[in-house]
């Protein structure tokens, strides 16, 4: 029963990959050219996530908590849990957004680099399901018990969005700008 198990995840993680390949294809046949403008909002994106992920870390910070628990009102400590698994959930959420578009853009502009990686694109994929599953179990544990219990969880993830980030980054430095197409005309209002 437990050699079952290794073959199913297996199994899962071929048609995944799998799915992704076919989102893949179903995209290019729709001709989507990439414009100077999604490189901004790559370059965009990648920064927010960097700036972002500095500046969370403190939601989980412990000192907080420990300081709050000294006092002896526990409407205000209370108060506090619930700000902060608001705010953590909030964070999550949003970060879930960012690496999700982060790995869009990487798809969109995947064939316009100098050097196209097989390799890198499938390391990619794995992480990113690992990424995903981790965070959604991340999410119910927040919601569960809170931002201070899950702070090996919040390091796994703070991780990997730094990890989406820097691969982003590398692929931004290897974009090819002759492919890129031309930054669309501005709309007439």
């Amino acid at each position: 029963m437990s050699g079952l198990i290794p073959i199913v995840l297996l199994g899962a993680l071929i048609l995944i990959f799998g799915g992704r390949l076919l989102v893949q294809w179903s995209r290019r046949s729709r001709t989507q050219v990439v414009t100077i403008e999604d490189y901004y909002q790559a370059r965009a994106a990648l920064d927010s996530v960097f700036v972002e992920t500095a500046a969370i870390k403190r939601i989980f910070a412990n000192e907080d908590m420990e300081f709050i628990s000294q006092g002896r009102i526990g409407d205000v400590r209370r108060f506090f849990l619930k700000e902060r698994k608001r705010l953590a959930i909030q964070w999550l959420r949003m970060t879930q957004r960012q690496v999700a578009r982060l790995i869009d853009l990487h798809l969109k502009m995947a064939s316009y680099t100098y050097e196209p990686s097989p390799s890198l694109e499938f390391q990619l994929t794995v992480k990113y399901l690992c990424f995903v599953l981790i965070s959604n179990v991340l999410l119910a544990f927040l919601w569960l018990r809170g931002p201070f219990e899950a702070v090996k969880l919040v390091t796994y993830t703070l991780r990997s969005a730094e990890y989406f980030g820097s691969v982003f980054s590398l692929r931004l430095e290897k974009i090819d700008p002759v492919k890129l197409g031309p930054a669309s005309s501005p709309r007439m209002v």
